[in-house]
């Protein structure tokens, strides 16, 4: 219970979550490096994150994971400034437990997890948009967190069948710090104001799974986990001081904001090619479409009284085009046993970037496309030591014209690239 709490407190008060691969499915080290393949290196975080049904074939014991990210990434602006991002580094903690019950049909697990963090941090001098409007050198930092607690059940059902189901408490938090460009509201499109944004929220969630073991040598498994939609609630401080209106300069309202976690499908399978060989490939689908097409941000209890006369009203409705695609995503996995009993583990990601060129920004360069990994599983003091580095990148993301109003973000591009180092202690 110690080690729990501290891991909790860990997450939510280490300030560097650097941008991960979006929405990740896998468990601790050992499946990452695997290349997230479930049902190869599988561990209680592969049930609790990505099938249920695989706590049934775990022996019992807890995972604690912790995860150490840097980021490369550079953003250059139409004005051909080249601006690094914060590299970090963040920690990401992960922790769940497996249990059998009396009943030895039935397994139950828990647990808690960072499915995403998306984080930019840049610095660069604010280019002119609408009216010729800059700010100057800003801070542009964004930040997008979904963490979750889960419980889960599997269900032995036949010597070849599993089923599993979890509930999960998903936390949702928004940050944005940055000039903000209008992009909707019928008097504001296009003009650009300077935001402090902070908004959350917590909804619940589901996930079910199944993995079938027929007789011979290859295992099969599928999850699925619905949309979850977020109404993060919070507040929203700024300055409007460039656009030249003649009146009070700074701003507060509440803010709504609507994201979402996007429906997912996996599909995978895993052959034992001989004794000391087995192989792993697994397929994803996620439903960016749906979640991601637009942003939109309703402000309400306006404290400014010259801008609320100005707008006719104290409250501020704006949407945000993403138009982001689903996603296709395939993960390769090898798992090698040496005669010493270490294992040795690789694997390969190739994945499509969801985030079209026309609404890219540096704060939404989710752009990763590729990974590769590389493990290993030791004995330390007689407990199951696993880890892992996975190295994320993608192509230079280019931009000429955007679709986004006000033109600061025509003729830009961005590189990412992402390293992270697992280590998992299973007990």
């Amino acid at each position: 219970m110690r080690i729990l709490l501290a891991a909790i407190l860990v997450l939510f008060f280490t300030p560097a979550l650097n941008a991960t691969d979006l929405i990740r499915s896998g468990g601790g080290a050992g499946n990452e490096g695997v290349a997230g393949v479930l049902g190869l290196s599988s561990d209680a975080l592969s049930g609790i994150n990505g099938n249920p049904a695989l706590l049934r074939g775990l022996e019992d014991g807890q995972v604690l994971s912790l995860s150490i990210l840097t980021v490369d990434s550079v953003f250059t602006s139409g004005n051909g400034e080249v601006s690094k991002a914060d590299e970090g580094p963040g920690l990401m903690p992960q922790f769940a437990l497996k249990r059998q019950v009396s009943d030895d049909n039935w397994s139950w697990g828990a647990g808690f997890s960072v499915q995403s963090a998306m984080q930019a941090d840049f610095s660069f001098v604010d280019p002119a948009g609408t009216l010729g409007v800059s700010y100057g050198r800003q801070t542009h930092r964004s930040e997008f967190l979904i963490a979750k607690a889960s419980g889960a059940l599997s269900y032995q059902v036949t010597p070849e069948l599993a089923v599993g189901i979890s509930l999960e408490a998903h936390y949702n938090r928004n940050q944005l710090q940055a000039p903000y460009i209008f992009q909707s509201h019928p008097v504001l499109a296009g003009l650009k104001v300077l935001v402090d944004l902070d908004a959350d929220d917590l909804q619940l969630g589901t996930s079910v799974g199944l993995v079938f073991t027929p007789q011979g040598d290859w295992s099969f498994n599928l999850a699925w986990s619905p949309e979850i939609d977020f109404s993060a609630d919070g507040d929203i401080s700024g300055n409007l001081a460039q656009l030249g209106l003649g009146i009070q300069e700074t701003f507060n309202y509440k803010a709504r904001v609507e994201t979402g976690k996007p429906e997912k499908l996996i599909l995978g399978a895993s052959w034992q090619v001989a004794d000391r060989v087995l192989l792993g490939l697994q397929y994803d689908r996620i439903q960016w479409s749906s979640v991601f097409r637009d942003l939109p941000i309703m402000l309400t209890e306006g404290s400014n009284g010259d801008l609320n006369a100005f707008l006719g009203e104290n409250l501020i409705t704006d949407v945000a085009p993403l138009n982001w695609r689903n996603q296709d995503t395939w993960h390769f996995g090898l798992q090698y046993l040496l005669p010493s009993g270490t294992l040795l583990r690789f694997g390969y990601e190739d994945s499509e970037v969801p985030v079209p060129s026309a609404t890219i920004t540096p704060m939404t360069a989710a752009t990763l496309d590729r990974a590769i990994t590389v493990g290993a599983s030791i004995q330390l003091a007689g407990r199951d030591i696993d880890l892992a580095y996975r190295y994320s990148d993608s192509d230079r993301f280019n931009v000429g014209d955007s679709a986004l109003l006000g033109g600061e973000y025509d003729n830009t591009s961005q590189t990412l690239n992402l390293h992270t180092v697992n280590l998992s202690i299973r007990f």
